[in-house]
């Protein structure tokens, strides 16, 4: 049981009207867990009334005092009169020492004919709770209980970190950061202008991502080679993190948005796979490697944030819209599906094992899990990436989950809590299916194609994936509410 909060309640015998609102007020708030205490509970005949106030006001086990201020309480308070003017003589001196000030709570119940609050002069300039009108009693009444249990409704944030945009390594990008530290107010005064923002602000990342190219006209060798694009890949994780904020803001704020922007945005991410201007001269495809992480790691984030706001439909898009690239090498027409965003980068794997003294299964899969923002976790990550997995499976295409092996948890509430049928009715697109019976069929027919049980998974890995038909319980599925 928590602390009992006791108070003590001062107040004027104005009229037995006003004495029975403050009987309802002590009854009220003994109702809500505050121990009360006041002259007409705990005032017995031959006790010294003053000497009873007295100690109420000074007594270290009274949390809160709570003045009842109408004009009867104001007038003897001013003239130190009767009862309440020897209470006055007390607490006066108690708050211009400001020792423990917030003890006293002023509460007023009647204000004069201009609407002023009737307040003792040795009150004036400290706040009050205001209990005159009937319109805004409720909501003031919770302002008190929340003063008398130390629950206010604004609390200071817990104190954060530098940001780390403010770090002289980090190459500054302010237009990315302008649109997105702007975001809120601009949507939330204009709403349809959602479009125009979330294109003007993916058009200012992919201009920012030039300030990316490696130069490895210095380069010599594949450790060094390793390091120039795993530094480079460090110094991109401010601009990474602005796309992540921006994303789940835009997603959170529940406005509806053209997802063709994004499907549009990547499409062209694949131009930087290439020199982006006339290149004189040969040059090798690891030059721009970066760009290859950074276009996985982007797609990871997308799927990541999606299934972190619960935003399925946004997901369900991305995995199933038919994709148009922009690819300098070759013109493809046809459409491809979202595993054309898949890369594997290997150029930085001799620096990284050397630089950690480890011998990875991924080198590429470790970064991307050490590099996650803090407000997200392994599992978020992994599970997009399973996701990926899974539904390129199902529709046979290849997307190999790299990050598989840093799951901390064997929870995955996406396919675990398929046997509730409302979850399904949310999810079920995400498989490409509309009845329960449907993606029964379709996870019955992927166990009997696979006859041999095979469990992809990393050379000399104890861990593997497991197939969707083994992590969905095909029987339950939709079974209860």
């Amino acid at each position: 049981m928590g602390k009992v909060n006791n108070v003590f309640i001062s107040y004027s015998w104005t009229t037995l009207k006003h004495e029975q609102w403050v009987v309802n007020l002590a009854e009220r708030l003994m109702a809500d867990g505050v121990n009360v205490t006041f002259d007409k509970w705990n005032l017995k005949e031959g006790h010294d009334k003053h000497s009873f106030m007295e100690k109420m006001v000074q007594s270290t086990e009274i949390d809160k005092v709570l003045m009842i201020l109408d004009k009867k309480y104001v007038e003897k308070a001013n003239h130190r009169e009767g009862g309440v003017g020897t209470e006055a003589q007390i607490i006066s001196p108690e708050i211009y020492k400001n020792v423990a000030q917030e003890k006293f709570i002023p509460v007023v119940v009647e204000k004069d004919e201009q609407g002023n609050a009737y307040i003792p002069t040795f009150l004036e300039g400290r706040l009050y709770i205001d209990l005159s009108l009937q319109d805004t009693f409720e909501e003031n009444y919770e302002k008190l209980l929340r003063n008398i249990y130390d629950k206010p409704q604004y609390s200071k944030p817990q104190l954060g970190k530098a940001p780390s945009y403010l770090s002289d390594e980090a190459i500054p990008h302010t237009k990315t950061n302008s649109i997105l530290r702007s975001f809120d107010n601009q949507v939330s005064k204009n709403p349809n202008t959602i479009n125009s923002i979330l294109k003007d602000f993916l058009d200012e990342f992919y201009n920012s991502l030039k300030d990316y190219t490696i130069n490895f006209q210095s380069s010599k060798d594949a450790y060094e080679i390793g390091k120039k694009v795993y530094d480079n890949l460090n110094q991109y994780r401010l601009l990474r993190d602005d796309f992540i904020r921006f994303i789940e803001k835009l997603l959170k704020s529940e406005i509806r948005f053209d997802v063709d922007i994004i499907i549009r945005f990547l499409e062209k991410l694949p131009l930087y796979e290439y020199p982006m201007e006339d290149r004189k001269g040969s040059w090798s495809s690891f030059e721009y490697d970066n760009f290859k992480f950074i276009i996985h790691e982007l797609f990871l984030y997308l799927i990541a944030i999606g299934l972190k706001t619960e935003n399925y439909k946004f997901v369900e898009e991305l995995l199933y819209s038919s994709y148009f690239f922009q690819d300098k090498s070759i013109c493809k027409k046809e459409p491809q599906r979202f595993n054309e965003l898949y890369h594997y980068v290997e150029t930085f794997d001799s620096y990284y094992k050397k630089a950690f003294s480890k011998n990875f299964h991924s080198p590429m899969a470790d970064f991307i899990v050490k590099r996650i923002p803090e407000n997200y976790t392994k599992d978020i990550i992994v599970e997009a990436d399973l996701l990926c997995h899974y539904v390129a499976t199902m529709n046979g295409q290849n997307w190999f989950p790299i990050t598989y092996i840093y799951k901390t948890q064997g929870y995955f509430g996406l396919f675990d809590r398929m046997v509730s049928k409302r979850h399904f009715e949310k999810v079920k697109n995400l498989f490409d299916v509309n009845t329960e019976s449907e993606l029964q069929n379709k996870l019955k027919k992927i166990k009997e194609e696979d006859k041999n049980s095979y469990y992809i998974r990393y050379n000399g890995s104890s861990g593997s994936v497991h197939p969707i038909y083994s992590i969905i319980n095909i029987d339950t599925i939709g079974t209860t509410r």
